[in-house]
């Protein structure tokens, strides 16, 4: 998924009437700064900042704001780090938040040549949190993609995650195939968008109950979407076997606190993964929105973020 957010009502009614002065206009360089613009305000009501840092060959964007323990974020196949803007705004007053963009996705480098395989952007993650100085151990959140991520890290480097939240995580072989896996079967893969339309269905596919997104937003996120397309389909065929392990063929135990976020509309990811996951994870505790698709931080913001905290709360401290 492309970067997507909630807009404000200040912001909404400044976009709205900017929106109506240059809807005639229809100007890719006017539709851009508008969803720049937009995003920049979103994060600055998160209290988060945009930073660069290199890693490797990879120059990684991230965002990061606020103090306190440190929960650090790690988004989904084709999205990016501003997926967690909203959601990252009810935490920062009590945690320091990092929202990475990984490597090929975002503002960070994208190199045709390197591997994007779960296990290899794991060891980047883990390269990541040594680049930034991050001595302690930290709250460790992925969603989808992210999430397989995250176990990765969570099973090669325990010292380094105080506790793991996997949402609508991806890398377990669900008790009931998912509509995504169907349709793959069939050739078909709604989540690489090669037009307008396809990037239309790529939203309604994953999000049961998405947020509004003003029209210039919409056609920029098309725009790069569209783009992206040979390195979304490179990534995808890399964070699939054989390139990527499934999850449950990890020697490792995963003893540190868990919790697993769903909805039970998850198109992309099938609910019954969570099944799977308290099978790996005996101690992990679940929770599942209703009527909630496959970004519940942003079908769900407030409440996904309330789960979560509550949850943070219960983790003994260093």
């Amino acid at each position: 998924m492309q970067k997507l957010f909630f807009i404000t009502r200040p912001l909404l009614k400044l976009l709205c009437g900017l929106t109506l002065s240059w809807s005639l206009v229809g100007c890719v360089s006017v539709e851009n700064t508008l969803s720049s613009w937009a995003i920049n305000g979103e994060r600055a009501l998160a209290s988060v900042e945009k930073k660069q840092i290199s890693v490797g060959e990879f120059e990684l964007s991230y965002l990061e704001g606020g103090q306190g323990d440190t929960v650090f974020l790690i988004h989904g196949f084709e999205s990016n780090k501003d997926i967690w803007i909203r959601f990252a705004a009810q935490l920062t007053k009590h945690y320091h938040v990092i929202a990475i963009d990984l490597p090929g996705h975002g503002d960070s480098t994208i190199l045709m040549t390197q591997s994007y395989s779960v296990s290899e952007q794991a060891l980047r993650v883990i390269a990541l949190m040594d680049a930034l100085h991050l001595m302690q151990p930290v709250h460790l959140l992925g969603h989808s993609m992210g999430g397989a991520i995250a176990y990765h890290v969570a099973a090669n480097a325990p010292a380094r995650v105080k506790s793991l939240g996997l949402m609508s995580a991806a890398g377990v072989v669900s008790g009931r195939p998912s509509e995504l896996f169907m349709r793959l079967q069939h050739g078909e893969n709604p989540l690489i968008a090669h037009d307008t339309q396809s990037f239309k269905d790529l939203l309604a596919f994953t999000m049961s109950d998405p947020p509004y997104i003003p029209g210039p937003v919409i056609a920029s996120l098309t725009r790069t979407a569209i783009a992206r397309e040979a390195i979304a389909s490179k990534i995808f065929t890399e964070i699939r076997p054989p390139y990527s392990r499934e999850l449950e063929t990890l020697q490792a135990k995963i003893s540190m606190p868990t919790l697993l976020i769903w909805g039970d509309k998850d198109r992309a990811v099938d609910v019954s993964s969570t099944e799977v996951f308290t099978h790996l994870i005996p101690q992990a505790q679940l929770v599942i929105f209703k009527d909630v698709g496959h970004a519940p931080q942003l079908e769900r913001t407030k409440e996904t973020a309330i789960a979560y905290q509550a949850f943070l709360a219960g983790v003994k401290p260093n």
